[in-house]
């Protein structure tokens, strides 16, 4: 009870924050789309796109090394300067970002945006090593914070800067750039981080952390592969509109991967915490069953009213990305579940069984990209990342056999998904909205009953809790 107590309480706390920052996001979408045009949204895509590229590749995914290390600082109290040494570390990377100079300024778009470009890149990094470092050392509160001022700020200032003067993609990029530092700068100030650092790299602290993190560069790659690459093939064939059209449909399914993130960044506190002992494979059957539950409710439901919400909350440009998001969601849907087996790679240090399930993903999803973008158009890229994740999904169970022994319940995770991908197709070609809805909502009245023992987990859990709670006050 107590590993449950603990994940859920978390995933309270880390709630708050995803959900509170990822809405304000969100929410900042019909003004994107409406003082934006498509070319210069797809242009801002493809800017994102490859700083989500260069920064673990040249920072040698050191992000991810000092959560784990501040975890395991936090258990056995270890003082080392692993603050320092990852800050410092930082620094190189950037200067190895200044080496893609000369290439990137053969791209109009990076030619033209190249200050903001490498400023938003090393703020990127800085803003990771911090976050993730008060992470591993449960400062959950203050990592919510951060989320929460970073998103406020972006939208302040995007109110001022895009709506009231007009300043287009300019407007985006010095928000980010105001959001990333005032965010970074809470955490240092609060946490009281500059108090940690000292000019000083502990070399064999570097070496122990860059041989957890280098294996994981190429997974790393892999996942921007899976993830983003199609931006590039879209603008290649299709052009920035086509590129900016679809990065809007790809910010609807992230209401599942953002619920999904409210819990995944507690469930890898708690994998580590609990991986090795003898009822882990038990915990983590009954966890998966739960947010599979919920995965496949939540974006259920969501299928029945995409549509409409869509066509009020975009601007007109716009309009057609309704059209994308149904297999965006399937695909967000699988996303969940291979993130969600993917964190028993961090927990036992395997991490070299997360990049070669990333290969599998990534070689489907550009084989499957380029095989029908001429046929399907934009299509094509969704229906991509859908199979991507799901190859991704089904390879991690056979791989993690050997890390955990998880019984799932096969036969509804089957049933569940058969009925899920019907759901989307019945959206996309069934015309008549009455015949549509109505088979829509029988969908999720079957979906509901197949997930109820696991829904009656959940409500049982919050009964127990909030009766604990009750008692000790």
């Amino acid at each position: 009870m107590k590993q449950y107590k603990k994940l859920a309480i978390n995933t309270f706390f880390f709630a708050l924050g995803n959900i509170g920052s990822k809405s304000i996001q969100f929410l900042m979408l019909p003004i994107f789309t409406r003082y934006m045009i498509p070319e210069d949204y797809g242009k801002l895509d493809v800017i994102n796109t490859t700083i989500s590229l260069l920064v673990p590749i040249l920072s040698l995914q050191i992000i991810e090394a000092i959560f784990r290390f501040a975890v395991e600082s936090r258990v056995d109290h270890k003082n080392r300067d692993l603050l320092s040494t990852a800050t410092l570390f930082s620094l190189i990377a950037f200067a190895l970002s200044l080496f893609v100079h000369p290439v990137l300024m053969r791209i109009d778009v990076f030619s033209r945006y190249s200050t903001y470009f490498y400023v938003i890149f090393y703020l990127t990094i800085l803003n990771g090593v911090a976050k993730q470092y008060i992470r591993g050392l449960e400062k959950i509160k203050l990592y919510v914070f951060s989320d929460i001022l970073y998103s406020l700020v972006f939208a302040v200032s995007n109110a001022i800067l895009l709506v009231v003067l007009r300043l287009g993609m300019k407007a985006y990029l010095v928000s980010n750039i105001v959001a990333l530092s005032c965010a970074s700068l809470l955490i240092i100030l609060v946490a009281g981080l500059y108090k940690q650092i000292r000019l000083r790299i502990d070399k064999s602290l570097l070496k122990e952390m860059l041989a957890y993190s280098v294996p994981l560069i190429p997974n790393g790659i892999m996942w921007w592969i899976v993830t983003v690459s199609d931006r590039y093939i879209v603008t290649y064939f299709l052009g920035y509109e086509s590129t900016g059209i679809y990065s809007v449909a790809a910010r609807f399914p992230s209401l599942l991967t953002v619920l999904y993130g409210t819990f995944s960044q507690a469930w890898q506190l708690s994998a580590m915490e609990e991986y090795g002992k003898e009822d882990y494979g038990v915990f983590f059957g009954k966890v998966f069953g739960v947010i599979s539950s919920v995965m496949f409710l939540s974006s259920s439901s969501l299928f029945l009213i995409i549509k409409p919400f869509i066509g009020v909350f975009v601007g007109r440009a716009y309009a057609e990305s309704w059209k994308y998001v149904p297999f965006l969601f399937l695909g967000a849907v699988f996303y969940t579940f291979a993130s969600f087996y993917g964190v028993n790679y961090g927990a036992s240090k395997r991490t070299i069984g997360a990049f070669s399930t990333s290969v599998v993903a990534a070689g489907v999803k550009i084989a499957s990209i380029l095989a029908v973008i001429r046929l399907l158009g934009l299509q094509a890229a969704s229906i991509s990342s859908l199979l991507a994740y799901l190859s991704m999904w089904l390879a991690r169970i056979f791989h993690t056999r050997k890390l955990v022994q998880a019984k799932v319940d096969s036969n509804r995770l089957i049933l569940s998904s058969v009925l899920l991908v019907a759901q989307a197709l019945i959206l996309l070609l069934v015309k008549k909205s009455i015949v549509m809805y109505t088979l829509q909502g029988i969908t999720l009245v079957i979906l509901l009953l197949l997930q109820w023992k696991y829904l009656r987990q959940i409500l049982r859990f919050g009964r127990a809790l909030f009766q604990e709670r009750g008692t000790r006050a």
